[in-house]
């Protein structure tokens, strides 16, 4: 699988996310530009405690707003409060917001920072602290990253990260004018020069965990918008 690109504000669901052939009633709902209705099983499946349950592999990813429990493995989880108009896919790899989407993952000693940022997928792997990935990150050709902020989300700690294109780096000879970003080989995200992203990696148990609230490109006050959903994660065991 090669990396994927984000494009456009969050109309990046059709960048990252296989496309599906055909079409169901709900895509043909949603090109005649009326709201989808989100599954029934969607809004009834709910944990104990309130949290609900992203939307299984081929039903609707529509998603009412609430508390949502997003499996990162086998054993690790967060929760989560997500607007109205959100959408949950790839097993809550990204969660798209109306206004920016953020990507979770476990990264292992496998995530890594992009070998050359501006041609290829190749990852050059860096672990196993947050220090080693933070470092790495903010030493890859092609990013503009801000000073290491410390952190505590949800129960876990580390560092925060904001992480542009640097200006200075030239990517008209890139492929598709865009530079790879950090993370793991094949899923790792290419994007262009409007991109910004904000980054939490943490440290949650002894297990290493990225966030991204990404955007390419963004509205002014999409870090604040970020910035609000994210404040409401807790990590949890998976069920």
């Amino acid at each position: 699988m090669s990396s994927r690109t984000i494009t456009a504000r969050v109309a990046v669901a059709a960048a990252l996310l296989p496309l599906v052939a055909g079409c169901s009633d709900d895509e043909g709902t949603k090109a005649s530009g009326s709201e989808p209705t989100p599954s029934a099983t969607a809004q009834e499946s709910l944990l104990p405690n309130g949290a609900r349950l992203l939307p299984a592999p081929g039903e609707d990813s529509s998603l009412v707003a609430g508390r949502y429990h997003v499996p990162l493995d086998e054993t690790l989880a967060f929760e989560i409060d997500l607007p109205a108009g959100s959408e949950g896919d790839s097993g809550g790899l990204y969660l798209m917001t109306p206004d920016f989407v953020l990507k979770s993952e476990v990264a292992p000693d496998r995530y890594g920072v992009a070998s050359d940022p501006c041609v290829g997928d190749g990852i050059t792997p860096v672990g196993p602290r947050v220090a080693d990935l933070v470092k790495a990150i903010r030493h890859q050709p092609g990013l503009k990253v801000s000073r290491p902020r410390p952190e505590t989300l949800g129960g876990a700690t580390g560092m925060y990260l904001r992480v542009r294109i640097d200006p200075a780096f030239d990517v008209s000879s890139c492929r598709d004018h865009q530079v790879n970003l950090p993370g793991i080989h094949g899923t790792n995200n290419n994007v262009t020069p409007a991109y910004v992203g904000e980054w939490w990696i943490l440290d949650t148990g002894g297990r290493r965990v990225v966030l991204q609230g990404m955007c390419d490109p963004c509205e002014a006050d999409a870090s604040d918008r970020v910035r609000e959903v994210v404040d409401t994660i807790t990590f949890t065991a998976a069920p």
